[in-house]
């Protein structure tokens, strides 16, 4: 029995470092594709996030690395430890950042329903500090977030509560009538390059794929490929439920975060509140490996056996420094950048394709062997890359930027808030 619940909670924790806030636009991006080109680029990307995350965790295995700092530097020298670093570095500020973001626009909306006035920008600016010192950082600062499965178990559970909300909500339309066939798309190729950048980010959880395996004590390397197998199948179905749940009901109109289209309720308010929680418990796993590329690249603390240093063995000193560096310039910035959707769209598509794709499946054919399998990983990161480029400013000015989570219940005199967006970044 033990065995089981040890199973669940590694499973459990696999799922949170894959799901993230981009769950949101998946009814958008259906109704952009539509349902059956949706659903083959959903799947489709999950099958190359976890094929090029067993390459990683194998590739480790072989040589004897336990980071991707360390794979990198073993297979391409300095210079691929670099690009590792910088991209991982970039990947995961530009995730704290739209963490944050998220955050401001949460406490805004929920200090707006408890009170029935607007927020302010210097109340808001103090609630988030406050948020800040009282939770995320002391969450931030443990070295090892993995044992505690607890704070994994909240961010499931608000991907679960949102499911079942959308689902009741798309059976309510289905037997009021209010479901318009005619307006279901089943394939729109012009969808493309406006999900494409979102699709692909989905299950980009490479920073966290070597930190979590070799925290899976007493697991083998095939119950570890089990549990990210499982977990990235099941995600896969939240992932298609949510995107046709809350397609179907809005099919003439989708908003690019859904909890835009949902009615103001208690239910709705519930979802935005356990959110709220969910990405506090979630912002150790960012910082996890953002505070270890961080500390490779300024002081490269490496062991004699070869193997480069994971963060809990850092200084404590160093930790805490950098730690609450990020916390609180990412938290800044946050604020402060009006066009954080900018940063976000660029991170997210460059180095999310350098982090997820190309890097393993290079990584992997020097330090281990070149396989069909990985060449095609390969090939499709560097198609992303160039795909997700190039669109870059139709991804930014689509309708999927305008649409902020308080739209739907924020009044008129308030809109002068500055929104931001939920829908980019890993």
């Amino acid at each position: 029995m033990p065995m089981y619940w040890k199973g669940i909670s590694s499973t459990i924790t696999v799922m949170n470092s894959i799901l993230g806030v981009s769950v949101l636009t998946l009814p958008f991006c259906y109704q952009q594709c539509g349902v059956v080109l949706g659903s083959f680029l959903l799947i489709s990307s999950s099958w190359l996030a976890h094929s090029s995350s067993v390459m990683l965790i194998e590739a480790a295995i072989s040589a004897k690395c336990k980071t991707y700092f360390g794979l990198a530097q073993a297979s391409y020298g300095t210079a691929g430890k670099l690009v590792v670093e910088i991209s991982m570095i970039g990947l995961l500020l530009g995730t704290c950042i739209a963490i944050f973001a998220s955050l401001e626009d949460l406490v805004a909306i929920l200090f707006l329903k408890l009170t029935g006035s607007p927020i302010t920008t210097w109340q808001l600016f103090l609630l988030l500090v406050a948020i800040t010192t009282v939770s995320v950082l002391p969450l931030s600062l443990q070295k090892k977030v993995f044992n505690s499965a607890w704070q994994s178990l909240i961010s499931i559970v608000f991907y679960i509560f949102l499911t079942l909300v959308l689902v009741i909500n798309c059976l309510i339309s289905a037997l009021s009538g209010g479901l318009i066939l005619e307006k279901v798309h089943l394939w729109h190729w012009s969808g493309i390059p406006t999900c494409l950048p979102i699709l692909t980010t989905l299950f980009c959880s490479h920073p966290l794929v070597l930190p979590i395996y070799f925290n899976f004590h007493g697991q083998t390397e095939d119950e570890a490929n089990a549990v990210y197998k499982q977990a990235s199948i099941t995600v896969v179905v939240f992932y298609i439920m949510v995107g046709l749940s809350g397609y179907l009901p809005y099919a003439g109109s989708v908003p690019g975060n859904i909890l835009a289209a949902l009615s103001p309720s208690l239910v709705t308010d519930g979802i935005r509140a356990i959110f709220l929680m969910s990405l506090t418990s979630n912002f150790p796993l960012v910082i996890l490996p953002c505070r270890q590329a961080i500390n490779m690249l300024l002081f490269e603390d490496k062991k004699e056996d070869g193997i480069f240093s994971v963060s809990g063995e850092m200084t404590f000193h160093r930790h805490v420094i950098i730690t609450v560096l990020i916390i609180y310039c990412t938290m800044i910035m946050g604020v402060l950048v009006p066009n954080v959707q900018i940063v976000l769209a660029v991170t997210g598509t460059t180095m999310g394709s350098i982090i997820c794709f190309i890097c393993p499946s290079a990584i992997y054919a020097k330090l281990h062997k070149d396989t069909f399998r990985g060449r095609i990983i390969l090939g499709v990161g560097i198609v992303f890359l160039f795909i997700r480029t190039s669109s870059m400013s139709d991804f930014t000015t689509s309708e999927l930027l305008l649409q902020p989570v308080r739209k739907s219940i924020v009044a008129e005199g308030t809109r002068g808030i500055k929104l931001t967006n939920m829908t980019a970044g890993p």
